[in-house]
């Protein structure tokens, strides 16, 4: 029997240095959401915007 990693998503929520930002794995820093980094959040905002860039349904 094969066990694989779980797949980890390309966006996470992590304390920044001025408040809560999404994480992208790829670009290895903040989201960019449009022209802005999505830095300097709300956790709640934070987790809204890993949702929406996950692809999974609002709460």
């Amino acid at each position: 029997m094969t066990q694989e990693a779980p797949l980890q998503s390309r966006f996470f929520v992590r304390m920044g240095g001025n408040g809560w930002m999404v994480y992208d794995r790829e670009r290895k820093g903040p989201a960019v959401i449009g022209t802005d980094l999505a830095a300097n959040l709300t956790k709640d905002q934070a987790e809204r915007a890993c949702r929406i860039l996950n692809g999974l349904k609002h709460k």
